[in-house]
């Protein structure tokens, strides 16, 4: 289930139906910052590129954003019922469309950062 999968990974960017959202397994709520937001349009640029100094780059920003985005106290049922709810509201394109930046950041994770 790919909410499973969410809630494993770190926390990092993701477009679903034209907004941005910090998802993962301390994380999920919408992305109000312009410039993490323009860091996801250059990570798929330089990505589509296979521009690897620049791909990994905007990788680590994208970390860093979602690091920096995380609330206090951590609360996972919140996070995952506030997942669950977005993951609902999703067509089947949709979710097709977060599988594929879910395999991109784990391939992606695994080169820059190591094992996931």
């Amino acid at each position: 289930m790919i909410s499973e999968r969410i809630l494993k990974y770190p926390g990092f960017l993701y477009e679903l139906k034209g907004t941005h959202y910090f998802l993962g397994k301390w994380i999920c709520k919408e992305c109000t910052d312009v410039n993490a937001a323009d860091c996801v349009f250059m990570y798929r640029m330089s990505r589509r590129a296979k521009e690897e100094a620049e791909t990994n780059m905007y990788f680590q920003k994208i970390r860093a954003f979602a690091d920096f985005a995380l609330e206090v106290p951590y609360n996972p049922a919140k996070i995952k019922s506030d997942l669950t709810s977005l993951l609902d509201g999703l067509s089947d394109a949709e979710l097709s469309s977060l599988k594929e930046q879910l395999d991109n950041f784990e391939e992606d994770f695994g080169k820059y950062c190591g094992k996931l």
